[in-house]
């Protein structure tokens, strides 16, 4: 059954939906370190609950349930005569095999995807973010977050390239491009699932983009690599982001209900220029050979083990 009791604090509330008992203990082991949370089984409690529990802020749920499955939840709450039900941020918990799913969500109003594993920061993080936009906008429905120094493709990341390299050498400037690769990702699709190693990615990238700047791009080069492209920043500041981010590794493995796993992280370094005739794409290509050479990892990269 959901929990509906009454309110023990004033932290925002937050609805988690999933017919799986583990998934259900999970989440809300998550985001009750951070929130208040209620549980329903399926999309028919759900319904009911938001009509009754008019503090309920965020809405996360899984897609596959029965009685009323998430495809349909996320109609009712848009579709709902009530505007606070209807203007509810709603993020969708999906493995990476629910392509028609996750899209059908999308297409019906769901704010966001969560990935299945997820970890703590997976939920919590984007709940938090719809919460800080809610504050700021009551009257209108938030929108998906992203990061505004994250690129979502390649050709977007290659395309961002040859707009810094152009600046750069119009302007006698340096530039670095600094890759990290995620060494087990093969390992873990293989032993654990592609679900498994998507999440250590996404754990990856969060750590990246906290640590770059604002006006740096972080962009995923390849399935285990991640590239960041750091603005005016020579080899030197380059190998200083290098070692935070070892740090920072070192100090957050990546968390999920059960398990905690260590990233093996190899790092290289690039400091291209467009003057050498090369194109975004062929120095992409160059970064991720050299990643992929134990000698060069040797001589430009730190491997690590967080």
């Amino acid at each position: 059954m959901y929990d509906n009791r009454p309110r023990k604090s004033t932290a925002a509330r937050i609805l988690f939906v999933d017919d799986s008992r583990l998934m259900r203990f999970a989440g809300k082991r998550f985001l009750s370190q951070h929130f208040d949370v209620v549980l329903a089984e399926d999309g028919r409690q759900a319904w009911k609950l938001l009509q009754q529990d008019d503090s309920i802020e965020v809405v996360i749920t899984d897609l596959m349930m029965p009685e009323v499955d998430g495809i349909e939840l996320i109609r009712r709450i848009r579709e709902a005569d009530h505007g606070r039900i209807r203007a509810l941020p709603v993020l969708v918990v999906t493995s990476v095999e629910e392509k028609n799913g996750r899209r059908r969500a999308l297409d019906v109003g769901a704010n966001d995807l969560v990935p299945k594993p997820f970890s703590g920061a997976d939920l919590v993080d984007p709940v938090q973010e719809y919460l800080k936009r809610s504050v700021l906008n009551k009257d209108s429905r938030p929108q998906p977050a992203r990061m505004a120094n994250i690129v979502s493709t390649r050709d977007e990341l290659s395309h961002r390239l040859e707009q810094i390299g152009s600046f750069h050498d119009r302007h006698a400037l340096e530039y670095s491009i600094l890759h990290a690769k995620l060494d087990d990702y093969d390992r873990i699709a293989a032993r654990h699932g592609l679900n498994w190693a998507e999440s250590m990615m996404r754990h990856l990238e969060r750590v990246l983009a906290r640590e770059v700047r604002v006006e740096d791009t972080v962009g995923r080069s390849d399935d285990s690599v991640f590239s960041m492209i750091l603005m005016a920043t020579p080899a030197t500041g380059a190998k200083q982001l290098r070692a935070r981010l070892r740090e920072h590794l070192a100090r957050n493995p990546a968390r999920f209900p059960g398990r905690t796993m260590a990233l093996q992280v190899s790092f290289s370094i690039q400091c291209p220029s467009t003057r050498d005739g090369h194109s975004a794409d062929a120095i992409l290509r160059t970064g991720l050979e050299r990643l992929a050479e134990p000698a060069n990892v040797t001589r430009l990269a730190d491997r690590i083990s967080a």
